[in-house]
């Protein structure tokens, strides 16, 4: 007897990895989800040739991990008097 598997994956689209690269504050969105898809397309198997069944999990922790952009930092409104 064979399982079916969970769910069936959809691959994103480019526009949809950039987006979702753009919202995590991701350093250069477009570029970042060119390579996620050129590293994982077509078959969408991981460097351990499982499959890759959530997208966004894997793009958060392998590719946006350490390439976020610092938040920005507060502007300092003082008054100053002499």
């Amino acid at each position: 007897m064979r399982q079916q598997p969970r769910h069936n994956f959809t691959p994103p689209t480019l526009a949809q990895v950039a987006d979702y690269a753009a919202a995590l504050n991701v350093v250069a969105p477009a570029v970042t989800a060119q390579k996620f898809i050129d590293c994982y397309a077509p078959e969408w198997r991981d460097s351990y040739d499982r499959p890759i069944r959530n997208w966004k999990m894997k793009f958060r922790q392998v590719w946006a991990k350490n390439n976020r952009l610092p938040p920005p930092r507060p502007a300092i409104t003082e008054n100053w008097t002499l």
